[in-house]
């Protein structure tokens, strides 16, 4: 059960548990509880409201007007794609309490978003600067068959970050005459990686050497588990820490000479890059990453930038 933890939170509003426990991802329901919290302190701050029918229009509207100028960390504006969030995650929980029977109305329904900004595109890699980074991996003695299975995962795959940590040994199988990565996408769906041959191979010499290792590669043992654990030396069988992947492409972008920021976004979107330069339907790449939209697929599209690509010259009125 998700436990709502009503203490010590600076409201006395109590939400409902059923609400939470629609969605299926504990990130998810996480992020919610946050946002509605953060909502209905300010309210009970600013307003001294204790109860949701006393909630209206104007007061949202002023919510969403302080996020705009001290919301954000360090009492700096929040960012629209933040504001927009807050107010969608309240919008689901108000639309929950009318549906209830417990509101006559959702007083978020009719408040104007702030238009988004313009993303600024995730710094992908060439298939020099993957490779680059490959051989400096092999050159770690002591990590070099996880950090070459992982990474080459990332950039093979696409997948998430978290799709890739929260892979376990039963997660990577043989179909047909394929080898296969089965994974948790978002919203709990599975889904199936086809693995291209460098991964089946850098997969495979990594599970040997864990098993020269003698360490746990059963079936329900997490897939990439650190070489490492500082709090308990002897609990190797965990998954990665996330923040432990970027630190290690912040070094290895450092020793292979490239001069930006590489993160695991980066690897996704040097996938998505590749496939649309070796021309690629930018349809059956977006149903490869799990996009819902084509539109988010073409943000990565690198070609668009390139002069010698504009459709204009491909025009002849001779």
């Amino acid at each position: 059960m998700f436990d709502l933890k009503q203490e010590d939170i600076g409201h006395d509003f109590i939400l409902d548990e059923e609400f939470f426990e629609n969605f299926t991802s504990s990130h998810t329901r996480k992020s919610y509880l946050n946002d509605i919290n953060q909502f209905l302190c300010w309210i009970s701050d600013y307003y001294k409201l204790t109860s949701f029918g006393s909630i209206e229009r104007i007061h949202v509207i002023k919510y969403r007007n302080y996020l705009s100028e001290f919301g954000g960390h360090n009492q700096n504006p929040s960012t629209p794609k933040t504001i927009n969030r807050k107010l969608a995650s309240l919008s689901a929980f108000f639309k929950y309490l009318v549906e209830k029977n417990l509101l006559k109305a959702n007083p978020v329904a009719s408040v104007r978003r702030p238009r988004s900004e313009v993303k600024s595109p995730t710094n992908a890699l060439n298939k020099q600067q993957v490779l680059e980074l490959l051989y400096h991996m092999g050159q770690n003695e002591k990590s070099k068959y996880l950090h070459l299975a992982l990474f080459t995962t990332f950039f093979t795959t696409g997948l998430r970050k978290s799709e890739i940590l929260n892979l376990r040994f039963k997660d990577y199988q043989e179909q047909g005459n394929n080898k296969i990565l089965q994974y948790r996408a978002k919203g709990g769906k599975l889904g199936k990686k086809v693995l291209n041959p460098i991964a089946i191979k850098a997969l495979d010499e990594y599970i040997q050497w864990m098993n020269e290792c003698e360490r746990e590669t059963g079936e329900n043992d997490w897939l990439f588990q650190p070489t490492r654990n500082p709090s308990d030396p002897t609990n190797l069988n965990k998954p990665i820490n996330p923040r432990t992947i970027n630190e290690l492409l912040d070094k290895y972008a450092q020793k292979a000479g490239i001069g930006f920021k590489v993160t695991p976004h980066s690897a996704r979107a040097t996938f998505i890059g590749e496939l649309l330069e070796i021309g690629v339907d930018i349809y059956t790449i977006a149903i490869e990453v799990g996009h819902a939209s084509v539109k988010t697929t073409g943000e990565y599209d690198k070609r668009r930038n390139k002069i010698k690509e504009s459709p204009t010259l491909k025009l002849n009125w001779e």
